[in-house]
């Protein structure tokens, strides 16, 4: 059976029932699934949720439902790819280079092919798609893959990028100034040609997570795709450009258009991943000029800004490259993680410290990895990567800044940071080594205090369970 968004929740019904939220009371689209998914992110609970009746904008209850969340927790998005949460870096890389070949399937065999509407028939306001932030003028579609192609190759490139739903045929579309699609959007425009476009919604979160690999250009993201699913993804002609642009047959829903040649209109505000509203800009737009989808499609929605948005949809490909490229730079690099809190702006990376200047080393090798970067945090081995207050400590009682701080000023930074002074792109960047001194020679200890613990025999004999009621454990306070 072939991995989808169908066969991934019906695991997980059976597998997990504890982590759906099934939610059989109307709702709308329009702020209050996402004001749910805010409440519920802020208590640190990250169900997948399932709005069987979502309500439109024109106060129609949609005959789709909504699936959101589904990428929040890193313990199921790991989970779904079968890789342990703390180890997601190295194999989830080793998976990207293990490339598997899309097929091709015919019409008749892809579900996303059992309905098929163009020209008049094209109503995208008849999908639940949902307006998350107070300042956001519509619906956005904030898990839409949009599929585009090199003209001067053919090869494919695969992106998450925002679209909002402006009318029943056309769409806003802010192609990120650095990523693949613009580069192949400029090359078509340079044509004089409008752009071909794909956005396909909805698959296995394995499939979501390898659509967004980092790659190079043009490289297709579909092996990647497969590699990170451990099946090949089956793909299938778009009805409007046929071969030149292929989606996956599996998928809940796909938009077909073009971005016509130098029309701009304005988009956002749009509150982004940062946290922050973003600007109200100029950006290109998308007619559409046919819709394909499952005749029962189930829409997949983000929470923009939320874990949903973070984890899996771009946290997951960031550590994995991060690694990667760390690695062989410096060979002690034991691990890599990019926590919700810092938004893809903070790494924090693991070193065995055996030598000295393996901080540094570290932090400028992974600068250059992604222009989202802004502070890296180097650690030792005896610090638990994931755990922010370890790492907090360790950069208390481990780091004299001025020894140990790295800065890059005037580096290129992604354009979403509202700190940034116009025009927007170019900020300072850096780290801090928290990291002990190595030892003073080769096989001898190293050379700092020694951290506060119990017996190594009494805290393995000492367990909670013994002594607390479990049903107690989470009615006891917490603290910050």
């Amino acid at each position: 059976m072939p991995k989808n968004l169908r066969t991934y929740l019906d695991e997980i019904e059976k597998t997990h029932p504890e982590a759906i939220l099934r939610i059989q009371k109307p709702m709308r689209v329009a702020y209050e699934i996402s004001a749910l998914q805010r409440k519920l992110d802020a208590e640190k609970r990250y169900p997948i949720m399932i709005i069987e009746k979502p309500i439109l904008d024109n106060g129609d209850v949609s005959r789709f439902p909504v699936v959101t969340n589904l990428t929040a927790s890193r313990e199921l998005c790991a989970e779904a790819l079968g890789i342990h949460p703390q180890r997601v870096a190295m194999e989830y890389r080793d998976r990207v280079a293990h490339r598997i070949d899309p097929v091709m399937v015919s019409r008749d065999e892809a579900p996303v092919k059992e309905v098929i509407e163009t020209g008049g028939e094209v109503d995208l306001l008849r999908f639940p798609i949902c307006t998350h932030n107070y300042m956001d003028p519509g619906p956005y579609i904030g898990a839409g893959f949009a599929t585009t192609y090199d003209p001067d190759t053919g090869i494919d490139n695969t992106c998450l990028q925002r679209i909002w739903v402006k009318s029943p045929k056309r769409t806003g579309y802010w192609p990120a100034i650095v990523s693949h699609s613009m580069q192949n959007l400029m090359k078509f425009w340079e044509r004089g040609e409008d752009m071909p476009i794909a956005v396909w919604i909805g698959h296995h979160p394995s499939g979501v997570s390898g659509a967004q690999s980092r790659l190079g250009h043009p490289e297709s993201h579909y092996p990647a795709m497969g590699g990170v699913m451990g099946e090949a993804v089956k793909l299938v002609p778009t009805e409007t450009f046929g071969k030149k642009l292929m989606v996956p047959a599996e998928a809940e829903m796909v938009i077909e258009g073009y971005v016509p040649k130098d029309v701009y209109e304005a988009e956002g505000p749009f509150g982004e991943y940062p946290g922050y509203i973003g600007p109200q800009r100029p950006s290109q737009v998308i007619d559409v000029t046919c819709v394909t989808y499952r005749k029962d499609a189930i829409y997949h929605g983000i929470g923009v800004g939320l874990a949903d948005h973070l984890v899996m949809l771009g946290n997951f490909p960031l550590e994995a490259r991060i690694y990667d490229i760390v690695k062989q730079v410096v060979p002690e690099l034991m691990n890599v993680f990019v926590p919700i809190s810092g938004r893809r702006n903070h790494v924090y990376l693991q070193v065995k410290k055996t030598r000295p200047g393996i901080g540094k080393e570290a932090i400028m090798a992974a600068l250059p990895c992604d222009s989202r970067l802004k502070h890296v945090i180097v650690v030792d081995e005896d610090i638990d990567l994931f755990n922010e207050s370890d790492v907090l400590w360790s950069v208390a009682y481990r780091s004299q800044w001025d020894k140990d701080l790295v800065v890059v000023k005037g580096a290129a930074v992604f354009p979403l940071d509202p700190s940034l002074s116009a025009p927007g792109n170019i900020g300072t960047r850096g780290g801090i080594d928290a990291t002990c001194p190595p030892p003073i020679g080769p096989g001898l200890p190293r050379y700092y205090q020694m951290k506060n613990k119990t017996p190594d025999d009494v805290a393995e004999r000492i367990h909670i369970s013994d002594y607390v009621n479990p049903d107690h454990i989470g009615k006891y306070p917490t603290s910050y």
